[in-house]
Parts: structure tokens; sequence; C-alpha cells
């Protein structure tokens, strides 16, 4: 078997999406949808494609988990992140 010489896609896409917003990645993913659903998107690309928009979505997913952490830690009376108390702790 030939070594691999160039780089792994996979790679390269997650480094992408990396550098995206939630709604540039959530765009990116609905633009790869939409060419997955169509009839034009070549059989040999549905692949790659369907890989590749599930990073933008995991990207996506992270995101989101984040922004909701954040939201969960704040501190209603003061709208200032406290650090999340352990729910085996509550006496």
């Amino acid at each position: 078997m030939a070594p691999r010489t160039a780089k792994d896609p996979l790679k390269q896409w997650r480094k992408d999406a990396q550098s995206l917003s939630y709604e540039e990645a959530l765009q990116a993913a609905d633009l790869l949808l939409n060419q997955l659903q169509s009839d034009t998107i070549p059989l040999a690309d549905l692949q790659q494609t369907y890989q590749r928009g599930q990073i933008y979505l995991e990207h996506c997913e992270t995101l989101l988990a984040a922004v909701e952490q954040s939201v969960l830690t704040l501190d209603p009376d003061t709208m200032t992140s406290q650090p999340l108390k352990d729910s085996a702790n509550n006496d």
C-alpha cells in the first residue's frame, strides 16, 4: 500500500469548521444538506459530503453546549457566571 502523501481531508474540514461561528457552521451544514437532497451530487461525492456535514453539525453542537453551560451558570441576581453546584452535595 502506498503511503498517504495528501493531507487527510477530515482533519482539514475539522480545522476549517473550528474557525466558523455557530451561524456560519449551521449555514455550511444546511448547504451540504441541500446538496445531499438534490439529484445533482455525484455518487462518488456522497460520503465525503455527508462526513463534512457531520463535522459542521458536531461543531455547532459543541458551540451550543458551551453557550448552554454558560447560561446554566448565570446567577440571576447578578447576571454573572457562578460555578456549577454539584447536585450530590445539595444540603
